[in-house]
């Protein structure tokens, strides 16, 4: 006669589904080997993605380094381009305000005596300072008296006079511009 096989069965089958500890056994069998497969599958994904993405980083950086050669070559016509830029704007401004230098200059020209000469004049948005120099003492008062009631300059200040014996009266005066 045929040996009868024997077959043990340790957990117990029929047991095992009413019981805490059968409950999760049986769902780690079932539905945790579904989540041990989805997990591997997400995990390749990522693997294999790497190599797209390091793919991309590379192409990028070599990408970049193209544009910084591009930037470096142009940097003198950039550096070039940017100050012909400043120098339209400063050259705008100049035009766009008034003349008033021209206007300071002028004004000081028919301020001036005949027998006074300028030696300096220095004029900026601000003020003008020069030089004077005086032949006559009556020069030298027409010439303050001129600028003091001369309607382009606010106050004006007379300075370091000095006479002398062959030139005339030296003086220098600066004059604040309205």
């Amino acid at each position: 006669m045929p040996a009868k096989q024997i077959s043990i069965n340790l957990i117990g089958e029929e047991e095992m589904e009413h019981t805490p500890v059968g409950r999760i056994v049986t769902w780690a069998i079932t539905y945790g080997r579904y989540i041990m497969i989805g997990t591997e599958i997400v995990v390749l994904l990522a693997f294999i993605s790497r190599f797209s993405l390091d793919r991309k980083l590379t192409d990028l950086k070599e990408e970049v380094g193209e544009k910084e050669e591009i930037i470096a070559a142009n940097a003198d016509f950039e550096k070039n381009f940017r100050s012909l830029q400043d120098q339209i704007v400063k050259t705008q401004t100049l035009l766009s305000t008034p003349p008033v230098a021209l206007t300071a200059l002028t004004t000081v020209q028919s301020l001036l005596p005949s027998d006074v000469r300028l030696e300096s004049l220095d004029i900026n948005r601000e003020r003008a300072i020069a030089s004077v120099l005086a032949g006559t003492s009556g020069g030298f008062s027409q010439m303050v008296a001129n600028l003091s009631g001369a309607n382009l300059f606010q106050s004006v200040e007379i300075g370091d006079v000095k006479r002398d014996a062959f030139r005339g009266i030296q003086f220098q005066f600066t004059a604040a511009l309205k």
